[in-house]
């Protein structure tokens, strides 16, 4: 069956590239500006622009406080079901609950961490410049 399954496939595969030669654009090579180092040339000096500190910030800032307000409302709220599970779990399900608030301890370190991280990048960036 798979010898079958094999001809099969290379037969469609064969259609396909002799379907795709056929109906191939042409390219003509003259119509491109013959003049390839000067444009990368201009191609570079573009891309060599100096970027401001304050303006990165500017932007990113708003982003990071959005990300973090986010990641706090998630923190405080699942943090608050945990809790409520854990008042109302019996002796069984309050291991269960524990397992979960170890995560839930981490992953907050985790959030507060990348805040902290961030902090220091942007301070030692500002300093740099």
């Amino acid at each position: 069956m798979s010898k079958v399954f094999n001809k099969k496939v290379l037969i469609v595969l064969a259609i396909i590239g002799i379907i795709s030669m056929v109906f191939a654009s042409s390219i003509f090579a003259s119509s491109i500006d013959t003049d390839i180092w000067g444009q990368g040339r201009n191609f570079i000096s573009k891309g060599n622009a100096t970027i401001s500190f304050t303006n990165v910030w500017n932007d990113l800032k708003p982003i990071a406080q959005i990300v973090m307000g986010i990641g706090l409302v998630v923190l405080v709220s699942v943090g608050s079901i945990l809790g409520v599970k854990y008042m109302t779990a019996g002796a069984d399900d309050k291991a269960k609950v524990k397992q979960k608030l170890i995560w839930f301890c981490v992953a907050a370190a985790l959030v507060v961490g990348a805040t902290g991280i961030f902090n220091i990048v942007v301070e030692v960036a500002s300093q740099l410049q």
